[in-house]
């Protein structure tokens, strides 16, 4: 789905989980630490920037976390520009 987004012209993607060890779905986290990082690499190959992809912990209770998070990855995109890769 995330390499699809950005194919389809999505400027970026952000995934957010629960903290490692501290999740209702016990394991899915964990798989998707190492997913993110073999994507990240593919991101590069076929051309999209990695900084376009961002995962990060985030629970429930922990809203400015969240605003805080969502906020530096609005500029990181902002600063890396559209998204040329793809279909528009």
């Amino acid at each position: 789905m995330i390499i699809k987004a950005l194919l389809m012209g999505a400027d970026g993607v952000l995934v957010a989980g629960c903290h490692p060890g501290d999740c209702h779905y016990k394991t899915g986290n964990l798989y998707t630490r190492r997913r993110y990082m073999m994507l990240k690499s593919l991101l590069e190959t076929i051309g999209i920037e990695p900084e376009r992809l961002r995962l990060d912990w985030v629970s429930a209770s922990e809203a400015i976390k969240f605003a805080t998070v969502v906020d530096d990855f609005v500029k990181t995109i902002t600063e890396l520009g559209p998204n040329t890769v793809g279909v528009k």
